[in-house]
């Protein structure tokens, strides 16, 4: 196999390297889902500061001169083009995934994301460059997307794969939590600088505070992801590959996509499906009800920061609380929770919005985040990485996830904010939103057939309620 030195298995991988003990391959899991977690959260501090940026400053500073309405809809159509980035992002280093390694694809988004974010702080407003202003921040939208959409399916399955199976659903939903703990710090370095400065200094310069600190924590990110291990399961697919036994990744991302497509297309729609309700529903109580807050409400920026705060914060917990509860009464009962929760929430949900008094919108956002949300968002780590064999895993979760997020949950704050403007205002469409992404999370839920062996559920708590599917080959699934 010819690659770059870079990328190419390190020695460790080879195939004389004797196996490691239960010991050994537990602190090796537990460090490498914190160091996954870890550089989630600071990728996705990056990735999250637009979502919080999004309804308060970005449509005043790169699209002034427009109306209210028209600002608004432009800043979260650039929303949305991150998205339309994303699944190029994923299926490109989907296969170079599946290819030379999870660590190292890992490494370059994280260089990615966070350069491209970096330069967001430095880029002047429309009404210093007009025109080019919006459209320099729509390429570093596209970078950072293109990044991302290796960043949370990679954070996951790297996770997934070299988690211990007594705590496979713990340290699998790190990946989720150290994704919510990345957005959460972004709120609360936006609250803190918004409260620092007076609004026209923030406006002017005090938001471009957090986006430049992503070079720090960029650098710190690089320190720990370069520290982690390669997941033991990437590992024995190289092994078969120098042994023959499997072939050789392909090159070609098309191809290498079409591959896990083809492999089971049932169990890649349902790679599309199941993240649909925990996307759609975060976006929702995220992007679209900070812009409600600050725009229809006509509420303080402050307060919508606040709210912003109390959702990642409540959310980073119960994805914690939830990843546990995986260990001991099954994935699947957990997905049940939270997609109950979901639809159950919802029209409550968006009668408070409507009432416009924040302490009940923050406590309604609480509760739809953390029932509505984190269930499903923790679950879906061990569920998701299951749909797909190891040696094509990356090109399959990669490319079903991330297009879900371009076609479903990067235009719903758009859509949202459309049809609520031509409702006169009126949010009860964000219901019905919510309600039909949940259900397509639970007709991927049913259409799939994850790949588990009977090895595998006999000593994993977290698979109660699945059947055997597949044998386990070389223990890569």
């Amino acid at each position: 196999m010819t690659s770059e030195p870079s990328m190419t298995p390190s020695p460790q991988t080879a195939p004389s390297s004797p196996a490691p003990g239960p010991r050994r391959r537990a602190r090796s899991g537990t460090r490498t889902a914190v160091a996954a977690g870890v550089g989630t959260a600071i990728e996705w501090y990056d990735y999250g500061l637009y979502t919080v940026a999004a309804g308060l400053v970005i449509s005043k500073v790169f699209f002034s001169g427009q109306s209210a309405q028209v600002a608004l809809l432009a800043t979260f159509a650039a929303f949305a083009v991150g998205f339309v980035a994303r699944p190029v992002g994923g299926i490109v280093l989907g296969a170079a995934s599946d290819r030379f390694g999870r660590r190292p694809v890992l490494i370059f988004s994280l260089i990615l994301v966070g350069s491209s974010t970096t330069i967001v702080g430095l880029l002047p407003s429309s009404a210093a460059i007009g025109i080019w202003a919006p459209l320099l921040l729509l390429l570093m939208r596209v970078t950072q997307g293109f990044g991302a959409g290796a960043e949370m399916a990679g954070a996951i399955i790297i996770a997934n794969e070299s988690a211990t199976p007594g705590r496979k659903s713990y340290l699998s939903s790190l990946a989720m939590a150290g994704a919510t703990f990345g957005v959460l710090t972004a709120s609360v370095l936006f609250a803190v600088t918004s409260a620092v400065f007076s609004a026209e200094d923030f406006l002017s310069f005090g938001w471009r505070i957090p986006f430049l600190l992503s070079a720090v924590f960029t650098g710190i990110g690089l320190v720990l992801r370069r520290s982690m291990l390669e997941s033991p399961e990437f590992e024995e697919v190289q092994h078969e590959r120098q042994r023959g036994e499997l072939a050789q990744a392909h090159r070609n991302p098309l191809v290498a996509m079409a591959k896990a497509v083809k492999a089971s297309p049932r169990n890649w729609v349902a790679g599309f499906l199941v993240p649909s309700g925990l996307n759609v529903t975060s976006y929702i109580t995220s992007a679209f009800a900070i812009s409600y807050i600050s725009g229809a409400l006509r509420l303080p920026g402050s307060y919508a920061l606040l709210m912003s705060c109390a959702v990642f914060g409540s959310g980073f917990l119960a994805l914690l609380v939830f990843g546990r509860l995986g260990d001991t009464i099954g994935v699947r009962r957990v997905m049940f929770i939270g997609i109950a929760g979901a639809l159950l929430l919802a029209v409550p949900y968006v009668a408070i919005l409507k009432a416009g008094a924040i302490v009940p919108i923050i406590i309604a956002s609480v509760a739809l985040n953390a029932f509505g949300w984190a269930g499903v968002a923790a679950a879906h780590t061990v569920l998701m990485p299951a749909l797909f064999r190891a040696e094509y895993r990356s090109s399959g979760l990669f490319s079903s996830r991330e297009l879900q997020g371009a076609l479903i949950a990067g235009p719903t704050p758009l859509l949202a904010a459309f049809l609520v403007g031509q409702l006169g205002g009126e949010p009860w469409i964000v219901a019905g939103i919510l309600a039909a992404a949940q259900l397509m999370t639970l007709a991927g839920i049913f259409l799939g057939r994850p790949l588990f062996s009977a090895e595998e559920l006999a000593e994993t708590p977290a698979l109660k309620g699945y059947a055997a599917t597949a044998t386990a080959v070389g223990g890569a699934r």
